[in-house]
């Protein structure tokens, strides 16, 4: 099944990142069906090739001439969410030069990581081809799917600690000095590990191509480090109440956005130095056959 959909990400490099990434996701939850029925992908969908040149036609002719996200007062409005493949191609988009772009959910714009690893010089846009993302070591994208966990579990379990020694009502809100600006109950904390919890569990997914895995992994990365930081905050202020703790979120969003950033690069350098030593060897191994048929030709 994981040849099959290889095969066709091989065949979509016209297509643009967002269509690839909504196809291909269609794509896996179909070869995931046909996996538990037993049957033979190309005998249900035909050689890859084919698929993926019928897939070029029907995404190519159907684009959008313009873009037709909704707008309010200039400002981009995404309903969707980042439950949805072309959505979440934003967040990962080496190919495009934007650094903003419209958010995952609701109003506003967020940060292309694929842009910003370019402009860091992390990478190159070429680098996320298919033949790299297939050397990822498994390993790698395991590990990267861990880090939101990580993070969620250890907001969770720090409130579980502080639970008993915490006040009835707690900081909802901090000013952009960092004290608290309003109050309420303590049990608002449980939704604000949940925001980090929640997208961790759904970046676990694993059969999905391995970008998409990488990219929800960094998704849930963002929100399970915003959602510590807001349980830290909260506790710190309910026993030192004079502290500024609400810089903390302030403080998260660039770490968030460093981590999120690590755990889509790394494991893509870590393809990357898999193709060259790949690519170094056939040159070496190609170099030893011609010196052999030279000197048998002797």
């Amino acid at each position: 099944m994981n040849r099959y959909l290889h095969e066709v990400e091989a065949q979509l490099g016209a297509l643009s990142r967002r269509d690839r990434a909504r196809a291909l996701e269609a794509l896996s939850a179909q070869l995931g069906e046909l996996a538990d029925a037993g049957i033979d992908p190309a005998e249900a969908l035909g050689p890859a090739e084919q698929y993926a040149a019928d897939l070029r036609d029907a995404l190519t002719g159907d684009a959008p001439a313009a873009d037709s996200r909704l707008r309010v007062l200039g400002v981009p409005l995404e309903l969707r969410g980042p439950v949805s493949a072309e959505v979440r191609s934003r967040t990962w988009d080496p190919d495009s030069p934007r650094l903003l772009v419209p958010r995952l959910f609701g109003a506003g714009w967020t940060v292309n990581l694929g842009a910003l690893a370019v402009r860091l010089r992390l990478i190159r846009p070429d680098d996320a081809t298919s033949d790299v993302l297939d050397r990822v070591p498994k390993s790698a994208v395991s590990g990267a799917q861990l880090v939101p966990l990580a993070i969620a579990a250890a907001a969770a379990g720090s409130l579980a600690l502080a639970w008993r020694g915490l006040p009835d009502r707690v900081a909802t809100g901090f000013g952009l000095g960092g004290r608290r600006t309003g109050t309420g109950s303590r049990r608002s904390l449980i939704a604000a590990v949940a925001v980090g919890a929640v997208p961790a569990l759904w970046a676990q997914r694993r059969r999905v191509p391995v970008e998409d895995r990488l990219v929800r992994a960094a998704s849930a990365t963002t929100l399970a480090t915003l959602s510590t930081s807001v349980v830290a905050a909260t506790v710190l202020d309910a026993r030192r109440p004079r502290g500024r703790w609400g810089l903390l979120l302030a403080a998260a969003l660039p770490a968030g956005l460093a981590a999120a950033l690590a755990v889509i690069v790394l494991p893509l350098r870590a393809g990357l130095r898999r193709a060259w030593r790949d690519a170094r060897a056939e040159g070496a191994a190609e170099g030893t056959a011609a010196g052999a048929a030279a000197e048998s030709s002797q």
